[in-house]
């Protein structure tokens, strides 16, 4: 099941305190997720052992898992064959993916007990740790490195930030993940971020009409449009923007002050991904992990086979960069190098400890 979220903005006591009183910040509206109706889902595909998916039994946990981005990208591909090859049934869980409006609202909803976990980015969980003072930990580092690309044209084509001087670039929100890991990218560089204009785009392949049309330079997607663009436009150039910086990965976040309450439900969460993770990394060529994929879901990038094994070789790369024993977790010299880079960004306040906004204790020590 997939929902939409909308909030009113929490107060300060309520984000750093992470009560669940959420009901005095505002109201909350649940409307269906773009792609799909909620109450027309298709059923769950085969198991990644061969048995037809069981969805979920009677008496499982609910647990609610919210998306900053629509989950029709392979950027979920963990999570989405978790469901669709019944790990998280298998674990007793009754998921509902929540869609909210960014990485901030998720932030702010975790922290007032509205649901046990979300998946943010390094940079945006340790702004809200160390500038806010948020009560966060990260339970598990699926993302090692950065699944952001910035795609330009070869006639103005976007290499390295020096590029970005004077150029206005396209980003899905302002003031979210995407925007602070640009900065990064052209701190990293010592380019000044006010010499690059910003302009809230779309993430969608359709968005490169503004390249082409010079209304921007380039703009920021996910791993899966950038294999679109290449396969479907000619002249496209895609940056990987973690070839410059250490701290563009992404992490389960739940609440410190939550965390023994969920710490059942987010184990088996953790553990179903895992699953899910080791089955595609053990599955040469993706072609049982589309299967199963497509037994639930559809979308551009998973329905084209060149895109979807392209992209999932990519991805494969972020999950495993740290090693293949090192699957979700964090990795603490690589936690603490990306907080210490954040820092001489101006990004992140100085002085804090790290190490303490992190557990491997669902995942096993490094």
């Amino acid at each position: 099941m997939c929902r939409r979220l909308q909030s009113g903005r929490l107060t300060r006591r309520q984000f750093v305190h992470g009560t669940a009183a959420l009901a005095t910040s505002g109201a909350t509206l649940l409307t269906g997720c773009s792609g799909g109706d909620e109450t027309a889902a298709p059923s769950a595909g085969p198991r990644a052992g061969g048995e037809a998916g069981a969805g979920a039994a009677a008496g499982a946990t609910q647990f609610s898992f919210l998306a900053i981005l629509p989950p029709e990208t392979l950027t979920f591909a963990p999570e989405l064959l978790a469901d669709a090859a019944g790990y998280f049934a298998d674990e007793g869980l009754d998921m509902n993916f929540e869609l909210t409006r960014g990485s901030s609202q998720a932030i702010q909803l975790v922290l007032a007990g509205w649901a046990p976990l979300t998946r943010i980015s390094q940079i945006e969980g340790m702004r809200a740790a160390a500038n806010r003072d948020a009560p966060l930990v990260n339970v598990g580092m699926v993302i090692k490195d950065s699944t952001i690309r910035y795609v330009s044209s070869e006639q103005d084509p976007l290499r390295e930030p020096q590029d970005f001087v004077g150029k206005t670039i396209g980003i899905p929100s302002a003031e979210g993940s995407s925007e602070l890991e640009l900065d990064l990218f052209l701190a990293s560089a010592g380019v000044d971020r006010d010499s690059v204009e910003r302009q809230v785009v779309g993430v969608t392949a359709a968005v490169y009409n503004l390249v082409e049309q010079g209304r921007i330079a380039g703009y920021a997607v996910s791993i899966d449009t950038a294999k679109i663009l290449e396969q479907q436009r000619s002249g496209v150039v895609v940056l990987n923007p973690g070839d410059f910086m250490a701290s563009g990965g992404q992490f389960y976040m739940a609440s410190r002050n939550d965390l023994d309450a969920n710490r059942d439900s987010i184990g088996k969460f953790v553990k179903a991904v895992h699953a899910a993770l080791d089955f595609m990394i053990e599955d040469d060529g993706f072609d049982r992990t589309l299967e199963i994929l497509r037994g639930k879901y559809s979308f551009d990038a998973l329905n084209d086979t060149t895109i979807a094994k392209e992209s999932l070789r990519e991805y494969l790369r972020v999950w495993t960069s740290a090693g293949r024993e090192s699957v979700l977790q964090t990795v603490p010299e690589r936690w603490s190098r990306g907080y210490r880079e954040l820092v001489e960004a101006g990004i992140v306040e100085p002085g804090a400890d790290p190490a303490a906004w992190f557990t491997n204790e669902f995942v096993g020590d490094v």
